[in-house]
């Protein structure tokens, strides 16, 4: 499909409540007319422009929402350009003082309602035979005229606009439109979002379900989020929700449900930003390798972290030390009360750790549970720091995992592993904090340690709830990620991702645990959770993200089996997701499923993650959405990714997909490009019900799209595409 006239210009943020609608407002310049000829064979990749850099600037003081965009762009052509800019609004969005600037001067705007603009959308398909401006049917719109766009030259354009924004259940979500992939002719240089949240009651429940963010906590009420990339394609849009505690937990439920099917949810619980109640007595082991591999500025953060943390002790905390290489060294052989005296000692034996010899993971694990009090003065903590494999005593990873279960079965210690550097044996960190109640944490060569050791202890040094556990009352939910609820601890958020059936009239949940040595429940009404909701089409797939991580580690602990290969190529080819049994191949259509490589990437979040890093993959899948990203595949060991499939692995891709088809992930559905149309996953089922043709950009095709709104994602992705909506299989042919 040739795409001669589109290109996305001048994206802006659009910041929605939490209503039915979760479509995004962008920018766009369409080169219109044509320039004269003679001139190239016109097609996107010779007329669209490059964007230099896209700054966007958001404040959200209570209501009122103020957006500020700055783009800069270069017309690679030797000859001018005259464009038509469409700036479609945010669906149910109040705008107003809306200001357009072309190169620090103002330009008037034409401000088209919903119908005008629809006219204006389909006339520009019609010209341009491209379908994408479809998802802005049903919204209103500002177009300018921009001219000229001068032979090699550039033009600056600058947004800013008002909005209020309605608040709903809690919870407000904001939508910055970042997905230039289909318009953008070279990557973009500089891509910068920031959005800072002001509010009058304490903010919770701060994540992005799409992008790594950076989040800096001003104080309660008030937060900066920061997602920053360069020399990039954003491939899909920005969004942020945020939610405004009125409660003493935070929590909030978005789910998927497409008609007749079960449902999708993401359940989050946010603590209050500082513990309610001082923090309860605790026993920790720190147990830290000291092999040769450490040496240099390693051990020295780690010497320096554990110091850090042996100062916070409180005076009812319990200690020990456990150092280790070939064999654990121990500082105490039981652990001790946290006095002076004794930290005193603990720290000048860490002053003299030095580094040298082998490893002996398995040991040194045993030796600090052994250590430990059998009647804990509180919550039991194990915070392991490694950087390397096994390589002294047990090497075998699913017997290391065994062992230390076994050891820990009474004690119920949490186990929180670092690994360090890019030879850390993933699989086994991962194993090993999962099936022991904690969480593995990956810092790669030239990183902190030492801040994200001190960072790490602030959180756990403060328990808000142990031993949680979720109760749903007239919804039957099933297939849970993560299976075990870990403890909730000061500053961090629980995520749970689940499937759901059979809602009753008021879907509860209720959440209980231990805090100060007393159990306490708070309950929820989940409005969220509905027979039918197309409001977040992303959960579905990070659902499957949840399950594949879990699937894929039970494969690195415990063997590959044909039942478990089976159910991950399925769940991969239904929602689009890339494992290690199935890769994406990037290509000029989009991300395609093919045969596998070293790397792949998971197509939801963006994020990483390696054939040999599946351990850690499937930890960052089941643990926070803000987690860090596993090491990449060309900065690990070659020798590790053969070990878990080899040819076998490639034949059940191919099997799966063929090799090259594209695949993208649109509004919960997963779809193939095979023979220039884009195929619903979902029809590989079989047949079901009635069919629907419908030529392309006819007065049916339209008159379909306004009568079915839910239909315009799907058909945006291209000029041919078939589709299973309602029941109903629609196609849409040239």
């Amino acid at each position: 499909m040739k795409r001669a006239l589109i290109l996305l210009a001048a994206g802006f943020g659009a910041l929605l409540p939490l209503l039915p609608s979760t479509a995004t407002a962008d920018g766009i310049i369409i080169i219109y007319p044509l320039p004269p000829y003679p001139r190239p064979e016109p097609q996107i990749e010779r007329y669209s422009l490059n964007i230099e850099y896209h700054r966007v600037r958001t404040v959200i003081d209570g209501q009122i929402a103020t957006t500020q965009v700055d783009e800069r762009f270069e017309n690679p052509y030797d000859f001018d350009v005259e464009g038509v800019y469409i700036f479609p609004l945010p669906k149910g969005a109040a705008v107003d003082r809306f200001s357009l600037k072309v190169d620090g001067k103002p330009v008037e705007g034409e401000m088209l309602d919903a119908d005008e603009a629809a006219l204006e959308y389909r006339r520009l398909i019609n010209q341009n035979k491209d379908p994408a401006l479809l998802e802005y049917l049903g919204r209103g719109a500002v177009k300018a005229r921009i001219y000229p766009i001068p032979a090699k030259g550039k033009k600056r354009v600058e947004i800013a606009y008002s909005e209020f924004l309605p608040y709903d259940g809690g919870l407000v979500k904001f939508v910055y439109p970042l997905d230039t992939e289909r318009f953008s002719r070279e990557p973009i240089e500089d891509v910068d979002v920031q959005v800072e949240i002001n509010t009058e009651r304490p903010l919770a429940n701060v994540f992005s379900p799409s992008h790594e963010i950076k989040l800096e906590r001003k104080a309660p009420n008030r937060t900066t989020v920061k997602y920053h990339v360069t020399d990039a394609k954003p491939a899909q849009d920005f969004v942020l929700y945020y939610g405004v505690g009125e409660v003493e937990f935070g929590a909030s439920v978005l789910a998927h449900r497409e008609p007749g099917e079960d449902g999708y949810a993401l359940l989050t619980v946010t603590p209050p930003p500082a513990a309610p109640a001082p923090a309860e007595p605790k026993e920790l082991l720190f147990v830290v390798d000291v092999s040769g591999s450490m040496a240099g500025d390693k051990i020295e953060q780690v010497k320096e972290a554990v110091s850090y943390c042996l100062r916070q002790l409180g005076p009812a905390d319990r200690f020990n030390i456990i150092s280790f290489n070939e064999r654990p060294t121990l500082f105490r052989e039981a652990t001790v009360p946290a006095t002076s005296d004794n930290v005193a000692a603990a720290s000048e034996f860490v002053k003299k750790l030095t580094a040298g010899g082998g490893t002996n993971i398995n040991a040194a694990l045993l030796q600090s549970l052994a250590s430990a009090a059998a009647e804990p003065v509180g919550p039991t903590m194990v915070v392991f720091l490694t950087d390397g494999k096994p390589t002294v005593d047990e090497r075998n990873v699913p017997d290391i995992v065994a062992n230390v279960i076994a050891a820990n079965e009474d004690l119920n210690a949490r186990l929180f592993s670092f690994g360090v550097g890019y030879k850390v044996k993933a699989e086994l960190l991962d194993g090993l904090s999962r099936r022991n109640g904690g969480t593995a944490q990956y810092v790669e060569p030239g990183e902190d340690l030492e801040l994200a050791v001190t960072s790490f202890y602030d959180k756990i040094a403060k328990p808000v709830l142990a031993d949680v556990e979720l109760e749903w009352e007239n919804v039957e939910v099933y297939d849970p990620y993560p299976a075990s609820v870990p403890d909730i601890f000061a500053g961090t958020q629980l995520t749970v991702f689940a499937r759901y059936r059979d809602e009753g009239p008021e879907a509860t949940l209720t959440l209980s645990g231990v805090r100060a040595g007393k159990t306490e429940r708070y309950s929820y009404r989940l409005a969220g959770i509905a027979a039918e909701s197309r409001d977040h089409p992303f959960v579905p797939a990070l659902w499957a993200t949840r399950k594949i991580g879990f699937l894929l580690e039970q494969i690195k602990l415990e063997g590959e089996d044909a039942e478990l290969i089976e159910t991950i190529v399925e769940l991969s080819k239904r929602y689009g997701i890339p494992t290690p049994y199935t890769s994406y191949l990037a290509k000029d259509t989009g991300p395609a499923i093919g045969k596998p490589s070293p790397t792949v990437w998971d197509g939801v979040a963006g994020r990483g993650f390696s054939l040999e890093s599946a351990g850690a993959a499937a930890e960052w899948m089941g643990s926070g959405l803000g987690a860090p990203a596993p090491a990449s595949a060309d900065e690990l060991s070659v020798r590790e990714s053969k070990a878990i499939g080899g040819m076998k692995r490639a034949e059940v891709a191919r099997s799966a997909y063929g090799e090259g088809e594209a695949a993208r992930y649109v509004g919960g559905k997963t779809f193939r490009l095979a023979a220039g149309v884009w195929r619903d996953v979902q029809l590989d089922d079989g047949p079901g019900g009635p069919e629907v043709a419908v030529k392309f950009a006819s007065e049916e095709y339209f008159a379909l799209i306004q009568k079915h709104p839910g239909l315009a994602p799907y058909f945006s992705l291209g000029e041919q595409v078939a589709v299973r909506f309602e029941g109903v299989t629609y196609r849409v042919r040239l």
